[in-house]
């Protein structure tokens, strides 16, 4: 739950600048266990294991196995699909003094919004299940469909701080 900080200030140089104020970096992804690359070789190697076991059927005489194993294979290889559409879907949360950019990416939708933190707003009612939620002038959009949910309150207790740093800097 740390953000990723990355700061353009050179707060170490005695030149007497002023050190620009930082930036704060918070990204969510889905816990998935194989990437889509790897997905993909496990499925073929799957494919290749079971063709030779059904081809081996095949020439004992039994060809009904072939067809059955194609079908099995289909239907894995669907779930399969479905599971590496959205095995990179990820929410980023970036706070600047001057900008509030909200990232979320739902299998090959990703939309992407910039606000000023002035006027942002962060709420959380601390139920189970509930989102995040952001609003700016009357938009709204809800964050935290990744985050555990025994770390949503103290997430939102940072990021309520840090947008108010954020409001405060300009």
């Amino acid at each position: 739950m740390i953000p990723e900080i990355s700061s353009s200030a050179n707060a170490a140089s005695g030149d007497g600048q002023i050190p620009a104020p930082q930036s704060s970096r918070w990204v969510f992804r889905r816990n998935c266990s194989l990437s889509p690359k790897q997905l993909l070789q496990w499925y073929l190697s799957l494919c290749a294991i079971t063709l030779v076991v059904a081809t081996g059927f095949l020439l004992a005489g039994f060809w009904i196995v072939l067809p059955f194993a194609g079908i099995e294979l289909l239907l894995v290889g669907t779930a399969f699909v479905i599971y590496a559409r959205h095995a990179a879907d990820y929410e980023m949360i970036e706070l600047q003094p001057n900008q509030l950019i909200l990232v979320m990416a739902d299998g090959t939708k990703l939309t992407q919004l910039e606000w000023s933190p002035q006027w942002a707003k962060l709420s959380y009612n601390g139920k189970y299940k509930a989102p995040l939620l952001f609003s700016h002038r009357g938009q709204q959009v809800k964050i935290g469909k990744f985050i555990a949910e025994k770390d949503k309150s103290a997430l939102h207790r940072e990021l309520k701080a840090a947008l108010a740093r954020a409001a405060c800097a300009v």
